[in-house]
């Protein structure tokens, strides 16, 4: 069974490959599903593993608190996203999200997901996992 770590480290893999497909192409299509990829993801982390986080984790409120404020910044894009029809505008606004993302994904796989696999059981994480695959097939 998946870790709630692996699947999320997944997700973040897919969404890099994306990133690098819009690039090559700048097809809208690509930058839609960018957007619909993240929604999910950011919901899913909202929802199952941030209160984890806050409970489980030393400094885990502070972590979860930042991480919101990195989903509200990447939500905000997004909506601008979905609002542009100009391509070179919605290049740009991509790669202002590529980068909200990047710095986003740093701080989990560099602190967040480190810290939880230290101090969050084993067994929970892989509950969690079954949690988060279970979401994002409702979503």
């Amino acid at each position: 069974m998946p870790s709630a770590i692996d699947l999320l480290k997944q997700d973040h893999r897919e969404v890099e490959q994306l990133f690098s497909q819009f690039e090559g192409t700048q097809d809208p299509a690509i930058a839609e599903k960018i957007c619909s990829e993240l929604e999910v993801h950011t919901a899913a982390e909202e929802e199952l593993v941030y209160p984890v986080l806050r409970e489980d984790v030393s400094g885990g409120e502070k972590l979860a608190g930042e991480a919101e404020h990195e989903h509200a910044e990447a939500r905000q894009i997004i909506g601008r996203i979905k609002q542009t029809t100009d391509a070179q505008h919605l290049n740009d606004v991509v790669a202002e999200l590529k980068k909200a993302i990047e710095h986003h994904v740093e701080e989990e796989e560099g602190t967040v997901f480190p810290k939880m696999e230290a101090e969050v059981n084993s067994d929970e994480l892989e509950s969690i996992g079954t949690e988060l695959e279970q979401f994002k097939q409702s979503a």
